[in-house]
């Protein structure tokens, strides 16, 4: 029997369908993790100038939120900044709403900029936001943007749209008002975490893990190092995305070069990928991570030492 790919019998397995396993092009199923994705960086000086542009060029009506995904430099992708992961840049000018949805993904917001003013709207509630805070949208939750300031407010959003793609269970809905829902409740909510009040005072070394169990596809940690701290972090099947609250940070990749990142920046480290974060000053750095995902599938694991 002919093997070659071309021949009338693999030919005719194609017609139908199949695909033989005893001779695949590529393999299925390796010893290790092969990340495709790469570790990538994303400056918030470099997307401030881009978006304070786009309010000159761009519409309020003809965008659903006037914001810059960061997409992983890797061939094909067009949007993931990790494999279940994507985060994105975002502003809201002076005296704009970005109207009210509800997507299947789950959503956050780390602030880097707001004055008095500006606020989102999570089911009904009024959330205020300055810069530091974490606000929470959890799957298929309402929510809009206002920004009733004299400034731009800007942030960083992280959402598992990638994941919902790759499981195709994605549903959006535009609200029925076709602007921001109706406000119905004020004052402090769960949904928003000010960094500040959630690692407490001090300048110790401290991780505190905020938002648990309120998105089951993503975890939230905030990370506090003082001048000259370090950390290692070991390769497992765990995607971070980390971005500097405050203060500078080194972050080494396994296998790249050395980035230094500030207040606003982004990193992304894929998984399988082992790192090195070191503060050259007093730090707090956000970490977003798809770890309750792998765990709840069985699928987390470590590089043995």
């Amino acid at each position: 029997m002919e093997h070659e790919p071309q021949s009338p019998f693999y030919l005719e397995l194609g017609r139908r369908g199949f695909s033989p396993g005893w001779a695949r092009p590529e393999p299925s199923m390796w010893a290790q993790p092969l990340p495709k994705f790469r570790p990538a960086v994303w400056r918030f000086a470099a997307a401030k100038r881009v978006l304070d542009q786009s309010g000159d060029l761009v519409p309020a009506e003809q965008t659903e939120r006037r914001n810059l995904i960061m997409v992983n430099p890797i061939e094909g992708n067009a949007y993931a900044t990790t494999r279940h992961l994507v985060a994105a840049y975002q502003c809201v000018l002076p005296g704009d709403t970005a109207r009210t949805h509800r997507p299947s993904a789950a959503a956050l917001r780390l602030v880097i900029a707001a004055k008095s003013g500006v606020y989102t709207v999570v089911n009904g509630a009024r959330i205020d936001m300055a810069a530091g805070d974490v606000v929470l949208t959890p799957s298929w939750s309402w929510h809009g943007h206002v920004n009733e300031s004299d400034e731009t407010c800007y942030w960083i959003d992280f959402l598992d749209i990638p994941f919902i793609q790759l499981s195709e269970a994605m549903f959006f809905e535009p609200h029925p008002s076709a602007g921001l829902e109706p406000i119905t409740s004020r004052g402090p909510s769960p949904m928003r975490i000010p960094s500040g009040e959630a690692l407490g005072s001090g300048r110790d070394v401290k991780t505190v893990e905020v938002g648990k169990d309120v998105m089951p596809t993503i975890a939230m940690h905030l990370l506090r190092q003082p001048k000259d701290g370090r950390i290692e972090v070991a390769k497992s099947t765990t995607n971070n995305i980390y971005a500097v609250v405050s203060g500078k940070a080194r972050v080494t990749p396994e296998g790249s070069a050395t980035e230094t990142i500030e207040p606003g920046d982004v990193i992304a480290i894929p998984c399988w990928h082992a790192h090195r974060i070191e503060a050259p000053e007093e730090t707090v750095v956000f970490r977003v991570s798809d770890e309750p995902l792998l765990k709840k599938l069985g699928l987390e694991r470590t590089a043995a030492a």
